[in-house]
C-alpha cells in the first residue's frame, strides 16, 4: 500500500474518532443553544478554526439570532446578531439556499462577501469560511459558521466530515426537542383527564429519540461510503455506490418513521410525494436489497403490464419492503413469489410464500403491536408495525390490502393500488 494512501486511512480514521467524540459532547447537552455551544467547542478544536458561530432563524422567519459562539468577543457578536436572512452573509446565503457555502480564500471572501468582510475587517483572524445549513423535520432552521486562520481547500473528504459534522448537530438539535415534547407531555399526563392519550403520545415521542438516535452510525457509514465510492478501483466505487443507496434509503426510511410518529401522535394521516414512478422498478429495488442480505433465500419475481402510476415511490419500496421481508421471515419452506400485475385499470402487487396464520391473528393482523395481543407463534419475531404500517400507507393511496389462504397452506398477501389519485 502507498504511503499516500496509508496517510488517507490514518485520517479517516482521525475524523471518524474525532466525530464519535463530539458526538460523546453532544449526548449531555439538553437544550438546543446547549447543543450548538457544545457542537462549536469541540467543532473548533477538531477543525482548528480561529472562530465559530451558531444562528437560529426567529419566529418571522427572517432574521437570524446569534444563539452560540466560540472565539468572537463581545463586540464583535453584537454585531453579528440579528442578521436578516437576505443579506450577503455566508451564513444566511447557507440557510437561503439550503447548502454549504465553501469560501477558501480571502480574496474570495472580499469578492463574494463585501458585507461581511467590512463587518469582521480586522476584528479576528479568517482566511477561509464555511456555512452549513441544519435542518429540523425537513426545514432549515439554523445554521453553522467555522473562520479560519489560513486559506482553506476544503476538499473532498474534509466536505464530507464538516456535512456530516452538521447532521450529527441536526440529529442531536431534533433530539431535543422531542426530549421536551416528550416532557411536556408527560407533565399534561400528570394534570389531565385525558391521562391516557398524553402517555400514548409520550411513548410515541420516545419512539422518535430513538430513530434519531440510529442517525448517528449511519451518517459515519454513509461518509466511509461516498469515499469508498470515490476509490481508483471499480469494484471498490461499486461497493460503495450500492452501500451509499441503501444507506440513504435507510435514512430516508428513519426520516419516514419520525414522521409517522409525529402524525399519529397528532391523530394526522400519512403525507404522499407523489410522482410518476414504476412499480416494477420499485420491487426490484427492493428485492435486490434482500436478495444482498438473504443470499439463501429464493425470492421470484414476476411482471406483467402497465405497472406506472402516480405514487409515492418511498412509501411503496416501504410497503413492498415490509411485505417480502415478512414473507422471507415467516415462511415454513424457503421461497417467496411476487407478482405485479398492471393489466387492468388498477396495478395489483401479491406477495406469497408457504407459511401458516393462526385464526386468532387474523382479526388483529394489521394492527400495532398484534404479537403482545395474542398467543400467535409469531411473538417475538418483531414488535408488530410493519403489516401497519404497510395498511396505512396503501390506504393512503386510496388502495387496499387483502389476505388470501389456499388450501396447500399458502399465504398471499395483495396490494391493489388506483394509478393515480382520484
Amino acid at each position: 500500500m502507498s504511503s499516500n494512501r496509508l496517510a488517507e486511512l490514518e485520517l479517516e480514521a482521525r475524523r471518524e474518532a474525532a466525530l464519535q467524540s463530539v458526538t460523546a459532547g453532544l449526548s449531555s447537552a439538553a437544550t438546543r443553544e446547549q447543543i450548538l455551544q457544545a457542537i462549536l467547542a469541540d467543532g473548533s478544536r477538531v477543525l482548528a478554526s480561529s472562530a465559530a458561530a451558531a444562528y437560529l432563524l426567529t419566529a418571522d422567519g427572517t432574521t437570524l439570532a446569534l444563539v452560540a459562539r466560540h472565539g468572537l468577543s463581545d463586540e464583535l457578536a453584537r454585531s453579528l446578531d440579528g442578521l436578516a436572512l437576505a443579506s450577503n452573509y455566508p451564513v444566511a446565503r447557507s440557510m437561503r439556499e439550503g447548502l454549504p457555502v465553501w469560501v477558501s480564500s480571502r480574496a474570495s471572501l472580499t469578492q463574494d462577501f463585501p458585507e461581511f468582510e467590512r463587518a469582521t475587517s480586522g476584528v479576528f483572524e479568517r482566511q477561509a469560511v464555511v456555512a452549513l445549513p441544519l435542518r429540523q423535520r425537513g426545514a432549515v432552521v439554523g445554521g453553522l459558521g467555522f473562520a479560519f486562520p489560513e486559506e482553506h481547500p476544503f476538499d473532498k473528504g474534509e466536505r464530507a466530515f464538516m456535512t456530516t459534522l452538521a447532521e450529527r448537530c441536526e440529529s442531536a438539535m431534533e433530539r431535543a426537542q422531542l426530549y421536551e415534547e416528550s416532557q411536556q407531555a408527560r407533565a399534561a399526563a400528570e394534570q389531565s383527564r385525558a391521562e391516557a392519550e398524553a402517555l400514548l403520545r409520550f411513548n410515541e415521542v420516545v419512539a422518535g429519540i430513538l430513530a434519531h438516535d440510529l442517525k448517528n452510525p449511519l451518517a459515519a457509514i454513509l461518509m466511509n461510503a461516498r469515499l469508498l465510492r470515490d476509490a481508483d478501483l471499480e469494484r471498490a466505487r461499486a461497493v460503495g455506490a450500492r452501500i451509499v443507496t441503501s444507506g440513504d434509503r435507510m435514512s430516508r426510511m428513519i426520516d419516514q418513521i419520525l414522521e409517522w410518529t409525529r402524525l399519529r401522535a397528532q391523530e394526522g394521516w400519512v403525507r404522499l410525494d407523489r410522482t410518476e414512478c414504476d412499480l416494477r422498478t420499485i420491487t426490484d429495488d427492493v428485492v435486490a436489497e434482500l436478495r444482498a442480505s438473504k443470499a439463501e433465500v429464493p425470492i421470484a419475481v414476476e411482471a406483467r403490464g402497465d405497472l406506472g402510476g402516480h405514487w409515492d415511490a418511498d412509501r411503496l419500496a416501504q410497503v413492498v419492503s415490509n411485505l417480502v421481508g415478512n414473507a422471507v421471515d415467516h415462511a415454513s419452506r424457503p421461497g417467496v413469489r411476487v407478482a405485479l400485475d398492471g393489466d387492468g385499470d388498477e396495478v395489483t402487487l401479491a406477495v406469497s410464500n408457504e407459511g401458516l396464520i393462526e385464526e386468532d391473528l387474523l382479526p388483529v393482523i394489521f394492527e400495532p403491536f398484534r404479537g403482545r395481543a395474542t398467543g400467535s407463534t409469531l411473538r417475538g419475531r418483531g414488535i408488530g408495525l410493519g403489516l401497519y404500517i404497510t395498511r396505512q400507507i396503501v390506504l393512503a393511496h386510496a388502495g387496499r390490502v387483502d389476505i388470501q389462504r389456499g388450501p396447500d397452506t399458502r399465504v398471499t398477501f395483495i396490494v391493489t393500488l388506483p394509478r393515480a389519485p382520484s
